[in-house]
C-alpha cells in the first residue's frame, strides 16, 4: 500500500499541470527568438563599440608616431648643439652632415607619417594647399634627399623627411629692410639674421613702442616635420592675418628650436603665440 500511495503522488495531477507549463513556456522561448527591433539595437551597440574602438585605436597610433617623431628631432637637437660646439657655433651646411659622427642611425632621418618615406616633398602638397602656401619651399633644392645635387650636403643619407631651416640652400628672400647691408644669400645666413635682428613680425607691442625685437633662440625653428598637420589643430596666426596678429585655429607642425627645445607649432611659426595674446573670440 506504501509503494501504491508513493505512485500516486508522483503524478499528481497539480504536478503534471505546473510540468506542462513550465514545458510549454521553456519551448515558447526556444522558438520565439529575436525581434527585428531587438536586432537592430544589438547592431547599433556593435556598431558604437566598433567606431569608438577604431577612433581609439588610431589617436593611439597618431600619438606614438608623433613621439617618434618629437624623439628624433630632440636627437637632432642634441647632435646640432654638440657640432656647432666642435664648429665654432656654426650649424652644418645640412642635416645629412651629421651622418655618421653625431647621428649614427639614417632611420632617424624619416618620419613614421611620412607617406613617401622621406623621398619627395617635404611639405605634403595637400597641407600646402590647404594653407595657401606658396610653393616656393618645396622646391627640389630645399630638400635633403637625393634629389637634391648639392655638393655640399652628404649624399651617404639619400632620404630624409624633415625641413632645415638653415640649410645650405638658396634664400628665395631679399634682406629685411632693417637689417644693416651684408650677405643673406642662403637660408643658413638668412635664418643667423633673423635671429640676430629679427623682422617686422616681432615687435614690442606689449610696450607701446613697437620696437623690432629678435627671435629667441628657443623660440626660432631649425628643423621643422610637416607631415602630423592632419592629427590636430592649435591657435596660431596665419600669414594671412599676420598684421592684424588675428589667432584661429591651424593644422600643426612638429619643431625643434635652435636652442634644442622641441615644441608643436603652427605651419608659419612666426604666428606662435606669444605671451598675452590671446585667440580670436577669447
Amino acid at each position: 500500500m506504501r509503494t501504491n500511495h508513493t505512485q500516486m503522488n508522483r503524478f499528481h495531477p497539480l504536478q503534471l499541470c505546473r510540468a506542462a507549463r513550465l514545458n510549454l513556456t521553456q519551448t515558447s522561448c526556444q522558438k520565439r527568438g529575436f525581434t527585428l527591433i531587438e536586432m537592430l539595437v544589438v547592431i547599433t551597440i556593435i556598431g558604437i563599440l566598433s567606431s569608438a574602438l577604431v577612433i581609439s585605436v588610431q589617436s593611439a597610433y597618431k600619438q606614438a608616431r608623433q613621439a617618434n617623431c618629437k624623439s628624433n628631432l630632440r636627437q637632432f637637437g642634441v647632435a646640432l648643439a654638440i657640432y656647432r660646439g666642435e664648429h665654432d657655433n656654426v650649424v652644418p651646411d645640412w642635416l645629412s652632415n651629421l651622418y655618421p659622427d653625431y647621428l649614427d642611425d639614417r632611420g632617424m632621418y624619416i618620419c613614421r607619417s611620412d607617406n613617401f618615406y622621406g623621398l619627395k616633398d617635404i611639405r605634403p602638397y595637400a597641407y600646402v594647399k590647404s594653407i595657401r602656401d606658396s610653393t616656393t619651399l618645396d622646391a627640389a633644392k630645399f630638400r635633403d634627399n637625393k634629389t637634391n645635387n648639392d655638393n655640399s650636403r652628404n649624399k651617404s643619407v639619400e632620404a630624409c623627411s624633415y625641413f632645415y631651416e638653415f640649410s645650405n640652400a638658396a634664400c628665395p628672400w631679399g634682406k629685411d629692410a632693417s637689417w644693416p647691408d651684408g650677405n643673406y644669400s642662403t637660408m643658413k645666413l638668412w635664418k643667423y639674421a633673423q635671429m640676430q635682428y629679427g623682422d617686422g613680425n616681432n615687435r614690442d607691442r606689449a610696450s607701446g613702442t613697437n620696437q623690432q625685437l629678435p627671435y629667441s633662440a628657443s623660440a626660432i625653428p631649425i628643423i621643422r616635420c610637416y607631415h602630423h598637420w592632419k592629427d590636430q589643430k592649435i591657435y596660431g596666426v596665419a600669414y594671412i592675418n599676420k598684421d592684424s596678429r588675428t589667432a584661429t585655429k591651424e593644422w600643426i607642425t612638429l619643431n625643434v628650436a635652435y636652442a634644442g627645445n622641441v615644441f608643436v607649432g603652427p605651419p608659419w611659426w612666426e604666428g606662435t603665440l606669444r605671451a598675452g595674446e590671446k585667440a580670436k573670440g577669447n
